[in-house]
């Protein structure tokens, strides 16, 4: 587990050096301040409430507990911005959302956490055998190193020629992924994942999953204000797909030192296919609504539209005439 924990962080590194790279100042669209308290209001008061409602219900193992808070308080990312692309939402709102979740959490990802399990620690009376320390210190020092990894990219892009950003960035991309397989591969090598992944317990394992997917993709739906549809599409991707490899470095550097390590990590990775997957259905019937099409335009039909807009238009110049029509 220290060379999975060890290689993910790397891997983490590079990518987040990357996606700093990949921001312009002048893509970052800042002009509703009142989204970011939608987006803070949600990922930080209404999905730990629902994730603490969904714990009580449940009453899973603390290996687990821990996991659901965790992934409830992860951050979005810059890579939100992709899938808003993806269903032609407002990209640059969705950029600068995510910078501002991602600039929240340095404080509020160990607060809500700590709070979290502290409540649930009173209401349930966990005791001393299920106790692990909380890592407020830890979670506070990733946090922050996330950001200055991003604003490190950032100014590469400042700094440096384009040719030179693009090809460091491929390489920090590959380097990434290698890694990230690294990493993965020495944890289904290790023993520690094969008990986590095989559950004894599938309903309280799955379904405490699905509970939370599905209640923070229906929540974020209504937000503070009335938004445009291409606004409000930003606005629930980024408050509802958070960053798994902040997850997972959350996971292994927090509770590097616990034993149910790999009961935790298997969680988040679990959680972070399904809901992926889940979710996959969602983001198409997006695109179909916003671009008119599931996975891509079809190229004959776009080619006859043009077309057909084309002698429109030379007709209403009164270019075409009768003869040339006929």
């Amino acid at each position: 587990m220290l060379i999975f924990s060890s290689c993910l962080i790397v891997g983490l590194t590079s990518i987040l050096i990357k996606m700093g790279t990949t921001i312009k100042y002048e893509d970052i669209d800042i002009r509703y301040p009142k989204l970011f308290l939608n987006v803070f209001s949600h990922q930080y008061i209404l999905d730990p409430i629902i994730t603490f409602l969904i714990v009580l219900a449940f009453r899973p193992p603390i290996t687990q507990v821990y996991s659901m808070f965790i992934l409830t308080v992860t951050p979005a990312t810059a890579a939100a911005s992709v899938t808003a692309y993806t269903v032609d939402a407002n990209v640059p709102l969705a950029l600068a959302l995510s910078i501002g979740s991602l600039t929240q959490s340095i404080i509020f990802t160990p607060l809500i956490f700590t709070a979290l399990v502290q409540s649930y620690s009173i209401i349930i009376n966990t005791g001393d055998k299920e106790k692990i320390s909380l890592p407020y210190g830890r979670m506070f020092l990733l946090m922050s190193y996330v950001f200055i990894l991003i604003g490190i990219g950032y100014k590469i892009r400042q700094k440096c020629s384009d040719s030179f950003v693009k090809k460091f960035g491929r390489y920090l991309l590959r380097g990434s992924i290698l890694f990230m397989v690294t990493a993965m591969g020495f944890y289904f090598a290790s023993k520690t994942y094969i008990e986590p992944m095989t559950s004894n317990n599938p309903g309280t394992f799955y379904g405490s999953m699905l509970l939370m997917i599905f209640s923070q993709l229906l929540f974020a739906h209504f937000p503070l204000c009335n938004l445009e549809p291409k606004n409000k599409d930003a606005v629930v991707l980024v408050t509802t797909r958070r960053s798994p490899g902040i997850s997972l470095a959350i996971t292994a550097l927090s509770f590097q030192s616990s034993n149910e390590l790999g009961e935790m990590i298997a969680y988040v990775l679990v959680y972070s296919m399904i809901r992926d997957w889940s979710t996959l259905p969602y983001i198409m019937g997006l695109r179909k609504i916003r671009l008119g099409y599931y996975w891509y335009k079809d190229k004959k039909k776009g080619e006859q539209s043009d077309e057909q807009s084309d002698d429109q238009i030379l007709y209403e110049e009164g270019t075409v005439t009768s003869d040339n029509i006929t």
